[in-house]
């Protein structure tokens, strides 16, 4: 196989598209923060893959092009020339006309036979291109629309075997069950298909809501729910078998609300690693059903992808690494705080230490790390556990959240007995967790003398870095954001969203933490332990140089990272004065 130096192989992996100017700037960085190569710097920030490099290298032994069509946009003159079954069927897609020369994406350009039907079909001279399988099959459903509400309504003729939507209708006429109906092709492929956009998609839900009329289908992308074409009603009940027969729930009871999880691996996205939480309750129209997507790569974020700006991230660094005490992240559900603190794990986890996490339920497998699942039904509560574990002589524990009094006292036992604990706790800012532990009936002395750190946090989502337009913020949007106009330059450019084609049109991609995070220092000891109200905790904290949520947002937007009206939609207007 031809070998290339590596800043040649780095050029010709830029022009096969396999990452962008942005991407080789922050491997840039990376490579020199690390001391390695800008091609390990590319592959540890998963801008490329080894599969990307051999495949490169195998299509220049060919005589071929080699592309990556992530990023590529749809030639419409090209998918007119061939049908989208055929396509999907032979796991090919066309990706520009250029003088009658159709350059058609392959996973084989050798295949003849394949070459000679592609140019029947479409009545042009063919031009191969070697692409991998995973690109071809997503680059078919962005170029031609292949989703769930396809498979339903038969515009496309795949997954093979597919039972067309009338049969379906008919088939219910005939007074088979919703079980029955559950194991025909078009609903197995149906929810399949529906589970592989949403990952596709980024969600991290998927909401299966039956109405009067219709069903109602909502994914939750970036934190914001969007709604997808719907089924037919009458195989609303099929569809929602369906996943209950996948999540081992007992399909006939549908009086009770009911659990399950789904494990599955897609081999069109690269034969990912899907686990997937389902819960149904039962609602007026019809049982209604959330699907958690737990997507096994959030385990990999490390401190620095959490989006904590320099300083918030030295402060935060000294603070896990103090021996023993108290570290909480607080915030509404879903709002990154497990994430932060595996991020926090991940981090101080060496041979040298041992950890132990009390979860409920365990969500994602942390290597090296001892995790143990709560389960009420049986006795083993966050509480029970914690006096057990301390026998294990553990160096960390991580309490997944501390939701009474008894397992905040047995965290701070354990915090007091030399141990460093991270937990979690639903306040709306850094200073109300301290207060809250007291309304839980822990002692102030004990708050005061085991609490080391807090760390408030809200997600936003990010502005799409290839579509962003930057422009001149008035007086009046500062001023809504809590920023006194005079206080900002005047020349300065903040991004606002537009929609393209890499973030599905919705301007946004990804998403990243605010935070607020208060060290424990003498004064603020005192006033926990005098029981200050939140709102004094809370300017003393400023003093000692806590940013707020909405001061940290709107520093992001600043570096063009979010937009102020995200910054807005999480952080309340009444709560800071900024500025």
């Amino acid at each position: 196989m031809i070998e290339y130096e590596e800043s040649t192989l780095i050029d010709m992996l830029m022009e096969a598209g396999a990452f962008t100017e942005e991407e080789r700037a922050e491997a840039e960085k990376y490579r020199e923060e690390n001391g390695i190569s800008l091609k390990e710097a590319l592959i540890e920030r998963d801008h490329i893959t080894q599969e990307d490099i051999d495949a490169l290298k195998q299509a220049a032994e060919l005589g071929f092009e080699y592309k990556r069509l992530e990023h590529l946009s749809r030639d419409e003159s090209a998918t007119a020339l061939m049908p989208a079954n055929f396509a999907a069927d032979k796991k090919v897609v066309p990706l520009k006309l250029e003088n009658n020369i159709l350059h058609v994406a392959m996973t084989d350009p050798l295949d003849v036979g394949l070459i000679d039907d592609i140019r029947l079909i479409t009545e042009t001279e063919i031009q191969p291109v070697l692409s991998q399988e995973n690109d071809i099959l997503d680059a078919i459903r962005r170029f031609y629309g292949m989703t769930a509400e396809d498979i339903i309504n038969r515009n496309l003729d795949v997954p093979i075997g597919v039972t067309p939507v009338e049969e379906i209708e008919a088939i219910e006429d005939f007074g088979l069950d919703s079980e029955t109906l559950a194991q025909t092709p078009t609903v197995i492929h149906y929810v399949d298909q529906l589970i592989i956009d949403a990952v596709r998609e980024k969600a991290t839900d998927i909401h299966i809501e039956p109405m009067e009329k219709n069903t109602r289908i909502r994914f939750r992308v970036d934190g914001v729910l969007q709604e997808r074409p719907v089924p037919p009603k009458n195989i609303e009940r099929a569809i929602i078998s369906r996943v209950k027969i996948m999540s081992h729930m007992n399909i006939a009871e549908r009086r009770r609300p009911q659990d399950g999880s789904i494990q599955r691996r897609i081999p069109t996205l690269g034969n990912r690693e899907i686990d997937i939480r389902v819960s149904t309750v039962p609602t007026f129209w019809g049982e209604t059903v959330a699907m958690r997507i737990l997507d096994k790569t959030i385990v990999s974020f490390g401190l620095e992808e959490l989006g904590m700006l320099e300083d918030n991230m030295a402060q935060f660094r000294r603070l896990i690494n103090r021996p023993h005490g108290i570290i909480l992240t607080t915030g509404p559900t879903g709002s990154g705080k497990t994430t932060t603190i595996y991020a926090c794990l991940k981090e101080i986890n060496t041979p040298e230490i041992k950890i132990l996490t009390v979860e409920e339920p365990v969500e994602y497998d942390l290597p090296g790390i001892n995790q143990i699942g709560v389960n009420t039904d049986i006795g083993i509560t966050f509480a029970n556990t914690l006096r057990h574990i301390l026998r294990q002589d553990p160096d960390k524990i991580m309490v997944g959240e501390i939701r009474d009094s008894d397992t905040a006292e047995m965290a701070i036992h354990a915090a007091l007995t030399g141990h460093l604990v991270f937990s979690s706790l639903h306040t709306n800012d850094a200073a109300g967790a301290v207060t809250r532990l007291i309304d839980m009936g822990v002692q102030p002395y004990l708050v005061a003398s085991s609490l080391e750190g807090i760390a408030a946090q809200r997600l936003v989502r990010r502005v799409c870095r290839r579509c962003r337009e930057m422009y001149h913020p008035d007086d009046t949007e500062l001023r809504d954001l809590g920023v006194e106009p005079g206080t900002v330059d005047a020349d300065i450019l903040i991004p606002k969203p537009v929609g393209c084609p890499d973030c599905n049109y919705r301007g946004y991609s990804g998403r990243v933490a605010l935070y607020e995070i208060i060290i424990m220092s003498d004064d603020i000891r005192d006033m926990a332990y005098k029981e200050v109200p939140t709102t004094e905790i809370r300017k003393v904290a400023r003093k000692h140089g806590m940013r707020t949520l909405r001061e940290d947002g709107w520093l992001k937007v600043m570096r063009g990272v979010t937009t102020i009206e995200e910054v807005r939609r999480v952080t309340a207007d009444e709560e800071y004065s900024t500025y």
